[in-house]
């Protein structure tokens, strides 16, 4: 007994897990990529609370952290 299933490579289901990401938040996973994408995601699309969140991993002040998040 043979089974057929056609499969496309690279195409995965899209589920509720799968969280679309703000501008800011993708710039910031490109600067700092060890940031947790869970808790960028809780952050919302607020650049300030995202730049209150990587302020606490490095030293970088929250001000300046915000300005680079919202540079076009």
């Amino acid at each position: 007994m043979a089974i057929s299933v056609a499969a496309e490579p690279g195409v995965r289901p899209v589920t509720a897990r799968a969280q679309e990401l703000c501008p800011a938040a993708l710039r910031a996973m490109v600067i700092w990529p060890r940031l947790d994408r869970r808790a960028l995601a809780r952050c919302g699309c607020d650049s300030a609370r995202i730049a209150n969140y990587v302020s606490r991993r490095t030293r970088m002040p929250a001000r300046s952290i915000e300005a680079l998040l919202n540079r076009s």
